[in-house]
């Protein structure tokens, strides 16, 4: 979430800066085409590794599948009511999950990336938003965790160019994004995009969606202290894609934005306008003739915590790690919302030196020491009580309470080295209480709840059905066998479009951390290891 980090723009700016760009801008669309990506750098991979492609490719069938994974930042499944009827109508004909959850931390590039990889942070490597990034370990710089290169694991514009392009059996089949967010472009921009940086994983090399926007292009783009594009103008420019599209993948942002700045009132407006975007994106699948060959998910990254006193809930560590430092080493805290990173920045010493410092940190955060006596000078800091966890990312067998909980699978450098998670109502803000002044927030396990809705015109999806909790009674790190996840997407998507991935294809030789969601789909009523209806996307 970089929203909080430079609010430059006063509250009723923003609102009529929202306005304007929702409802001002000419109709027509930006262009767009795929972007010229510089040749890699010698020694890296090809854009599409080598693969044999069959000697004889299978017959495709005559009809097309459309998917579409369609993204409402932050919308929770209690919020689709009359008030919403495009998605209230398209949770009626499909299969509506009451139980869905976010992968931690909750925030927007690890769960879009968790959407479209089907793995967890600590194998796709993004494991927030804002990280510090060590690449040059004299120079060490916060920056957003957008960078193609840090996500090592395939995405599934990578796995359909792999499976059906480079292999042979359906070299037409088309992909597209429209992110309304800046850094959610960044992230899916493909490892051609910088060609001196690699990817972390020198058995990755991501493919670009064949057409994929730019917001920054966008005459209604907000920049500093938003960076993103409003719904409309979004969901316009996402219409002249969708054609040439067999899987596409839009994501709109106003429902976020607005309770991150505004609070719940302006929230609820959003949430009209992005129901309205939702039905034009269906409308225009209609008119296509495509609805009827169509799956729709409507999903989204997270939920939202929204603060009543947003300038008295925060919690600043900075001040009391500057303090600690006289005593052990300089440690940087990063925050992102309801979630806080701590780093150890000189990486150079031993693990045993880094280790003490943040189990300092650490035992001054949760009260389990006094501050004082680990370094005269520290203090706790104001709310710190209302901090709800805090674990290492590395193991410390000299402080188990230190654990991450086996339910979170986010165990990564890129989260820090000790990651902090608020209560409901409260939230990070680092340096100090300025730093992060907006009400709504997210990151934290009360955000790990999100929607999943599987629809669409195909006759493939069950209707009217609601998937509900096998029990009353569980916590916000609890993984229930029926619920849906972010990284169940794409292990649907490709069980739809016939991608026939096996473990061994992946580089880590092993599988999908998400499943299929089968409930949704009627061939699983008979078998419950139904074999996908198409290939590479095609079927009769």
């Amino acid at each position: 979430m970089r929203l909080y980090r430079s609010l430059i723009t006063p509250v009723a700016g923003l609102a009529a800066t929202l306005l304007i760009a929702s409802c001002g801008i000419s109709s027509a669309p930006d262009a767009v085409s795929t972007p010229t990506t510089p040749a890699p750098a010698p020694g890296t991979p090809p854009s599409t590794p080598p693969n044999t492609p069959p000697s004889t490719p299978p017959v495709l069938g005559a009809k097309k599948l459309t998917v579409v994974v369609a993204v409402v930042d932050s919308l929770m499944p209690q919020e689709i009511t009359a008030t919403t009827p495009n998605l209230n109508t398209l949770k009626a004909e499909g299969t509506f999950y009451n139980e869905s959850r976010a992968i931690f931390s909750a925030e927007t590039i690890p769960n879009h990336v968790a959407m479209m990889t089907g793995v967890n942070p600590a194998r796709s490597g993004i494991a927030t938003n804002n990280f510090i990034d060590f690449i040059d370990p004299l120079n060490p710089v916060e920056r957003d965790l957008s960078l193609p290169e840090e996500l090592t694991a395939n995405t599934l514009f990578t796995w359909i160019d792999l499976q059906c392009r480079v292999k042979g059996i359906n070299p037409a089949i088309k992909t597209g994004a429209t992110m309304s967010k800046k850094y959610m472009f960044e992230v899916f921009a493909g490892d051609a995009f910088d060609p001196v940086r690699a990817n972390r994983n020198p058995k990755v090399f991501n493919a670009i969606p064949d057409t994929h926007w730019d917001p920054t292009t966008s005459p209604a783009y907000i920049g500093p202290g938003f960076e993103y594009t409003p719904d409309a103008p979004t969901m316009r420019q996402a219409l002249t894609q969708l054609p040439g599209a067999d899987f596409f993948f839009v994501s709109i942002g106003d429902v976020d934005r607005f309770a991150h700045a505004l609070g719940t009132a302006a929230r609820n407006a959003a949430l009209v306008t992005a129901d309205n975007e939702i039905g034009n994106l269906r409308t225009a699948l209609e008119d296509a003739g495509r609805w009827e060959n169509t799956v729709m998910i409507v999903t989204s990254d997270h939920g939202t915590d929204i603060a009543t006193s947003p300038f008295v809930n925060g919690i600043s560590t900075q001040g009391m790690l500057d303090a600690l430092a006289s005593c052990f080493t300089p440690m940087t805290a990063v925050q992102n919302g309801g979630s806080d990173s701590i780093y150890v920045m000189d990486r150079s010493l031993p693990l045993a030196q880094r280790q003490a410092a943040l189990r300092a940190a650490r035992a001054c955060l949760v009260g389990s020491t006094d501050c004082a006596t680990l370094c005269p000078v520290a203090a706790r800091p104001t709310n710190a009580a209302q901090i709800a966890g805090a674990w290492y990312t590395t193991e410390d067998t000299a402080d188990p309470d230190g654990t991450m909980p086996a339910s979170l699978v986010s165990k990564h450098p890129n989260l820090g080295d000790l990651v902090l998670v608020a209560a409901r109502g409260f939230k990070f803000s680092e340096p100090d209480a300025t730093g992060n002044p907006i009400p709504g927030n997210h990151g934290h396990p009360v955000t790990f709840r999100n929607t999943m809705l599987i629809s669409g015109g195909s006759p493939w999806v069950k209707k009217g059905q609601v998937i509900a909790a096998s029990t009353a009674t569980f916590s916000d790190f609890d993984r229930l066998p029926e619920q849906a996840e972010n990284i169940d997407i794409t292990p649907t998507v490709a069980w739809l479009l016939g991608l026939n991935i096996q473990p061994a294809d992946f580089p880590e030789g092993t599988g999908f951390d998400g499943r299929i969601l089968n409930q949704a789909f009627t061939q699983f009523d008979a078998n419950p290891s139904a074999a996908s209806p198409t290939v590479c996307g095609r079927f009769d």
